[in-house]
């Protein structure tokens, strides 16, 4: 898709005869004279009623057995269209022109949809447990290794740090925020920090990320420490905490995590999951936040309501393989 993209062909070919990248062809030029650079973007592409979106939709080969035109009206009023087709990527025989193949249903889109809706929902739920025992971790293993002496604030300063200017500014951050959320569990603990507080306090209303990233500039010998309450090494945390991060982004903000291929490959420790699961896949991800469960109790249970949600699925629909779950079935590996 070009939409609202630069024609770069064009920018380049002005850019060498102008000399500075500014347009003289006259064309490019507005009644005032002056370049008029929205005259080197490409238009996009007009806003679509309702019903031309179904019909886009049935121009791509895709049939509605099942549902009226008012009701594919009323699922693309509730849900973006744009949202809608990225489940139908499996169906597409001409990226190009989105041509489906035949026989493709929006039924079986909309099962793909509901699918991953149901897997963010789960995966938000197992992944809060990770998230609290990385806060209480962090916060134990810093404070006793040095805040221990009074005026036991050295989690304010540079030099017991790995990454020193950035773990300043997340500490810094916590004093410019400019709100605070007063429904909070802690919300009643030292209403009199307001430039500072305790480090037990801090990340507890850092965002996950800001924390992973706080973890990543704490010194080695503190995420091994912090990295030993997980039973791994810092660097296998480290990589898994930066692959939970995007799931849990994923799953928080509604995001497409069936049939998507992850960027940053998972650490995977056992020969056998190394053998047999892509390490860009979700599923590498699954194991990964399997792994990390708090607890064995959990981390089986984990493992269940995935394999019972998968389960509830036509397999031909939603298809294992674009999780990227092995052709042995994989429930020896996430368990």
């Amino acid at each position: 898709m070009n939409d609202g993209v630069m024609n770069d062909g064009v920018m380049n070919d002005v850019a060498g005869r102008a000399g500075n990248g500014i347009a003289r062809d006259p064309a490019n030029v507005s009644p005032t004279g002056a370049p008029d650079t929205h005259a080197r973007m490409q238009d996009l592409k007009p806003p679509f009623s309702l019903l031309q979106q179904r019909k886009r939709l049935e121009a791509h080969n895709i049939g509605f057995e099942g549902y009226t035109k008012l009701d594919i009206e009323g699922i693309l009023g509730r849900i973006n269209y744009y949202r809608i087709t990225g489940y139908a990527l499996q169906y597409q025989v001409d990226q190009n022109s989105h041509w489906c193949e035949d026989g493709t249903q929006f039924a079986d889109i909309m099962s793909i949809y509901r699918f991953d809706e149901e897997l963010r929902f789960l995966l938000l739920r197992y992944l809060e447990p990770v998230e609290v025992k990385l806060r209480a971790v962090v916060s134990h293993v810093f404070t006793a290794a040095h805040c221990v002496e009074s005026p036991h604030d050295q989690h304010t300063k540079a030099e017991f740090y790995y990454r020193k200017r950035d773990a300043l500014a997340i500490i810094q951050a916590y004093s410019q925020e400019d709100e605070r959320d007063q429904s909070t569990p802690w919300s009643h603990k030292h209403p009199r920090h307001r430039e500072t507080a305790p480090l037990w306090v801090m990340v507890e209303t850092m965002p996950f990320s800001r924390l992973v990233r706080y973890y990543q500039c704490l010194k080695r010998q503190d995420r091994q420490a912090v990295a030993k309450e997980f039973n791994t090494t810092a660097d296998n945390l480290q990589n898994a905490l930066l692959c939970i991060v995007r799931l849990r982004n994923k799953s928080a903000h509604g995001n497409r995590i069936y049939n998507t291929v992850n960027l940053r490959k998972a650490r995977l420790v056992r020969s056998e999951v190394k053998r047999l699961v892509d390490a860009q896949s979700v599923f590498a991800y699954l194991i990964l936040l399997g792994c990390y469960q708090p607890t064995l109790h959990q981390r089986r249970r984990f493992a269940t309501d995935f394999w019972a949600l998968l389960s509830r699925y036509d397999p031909h629909v939603v298809r294992p393989d674009l999780l990227g779950i092995p052709v042995s079935g994989g429930r020896h590996l996430l368990r």
